[in-house]
């Protein structure tokens, strides 16, 4: 499976995409977030432009968050706090689309559910 051309298209101008998958634990919800950013000059992380370039999607940096937590902080739009979340995947620096789909295949088989975050219940 691979990302499609709109997912990637958000990637690389910097939206930040997640999808939810089943939950390990009842009464959780688990998130799979990914965060674009590119390292700036001063060696410091940043958002990549919005300028559409496909040359630049093996440039793109990612971070990939895979993580639960209860439901509840959901339902009644509560705070969540680190201990309150199950981390199963915390990752950072990897670099291009074809590295980050060979991530995301260790974890999922279906790279559709992917959307901007705003667009799922993912809190964190």
């Amino acid at each position: 499976m691979e990302l499609d051309r709109k997912q990637i298209n958000c990637l690389i101008t910097g939206t930040v995409l997640s999808a939810e998958l089943p939950a390990v634990n009842e009464g959780n919800r688990r998130f799979v977030t990914l965060f674009p950013y590119v390292i700036n000059e001063r060696g410091t992380a940043d958002k990549p432009d919005k300028m559409l370039d496909e040359s630049k999607q093996e440039d793109v940096l990612f971070a990939l968050r895979d993580c639960e937590y209860p439901s509840k902080y959901i339902e009644n739009d509560w705070d969540v706090y680190d201990g309150d979340v199950i981390y199963h995947r915390n990752i950072t620096d990897i670099k291009g689309i074809s590295a980050l789909q060979e991530m995301l295949a260790e974890i999922m088989s279906d790279f559709t559910h992917f959307v901007p975050l705003w667009e799922t219940d993912d809190i964190l």
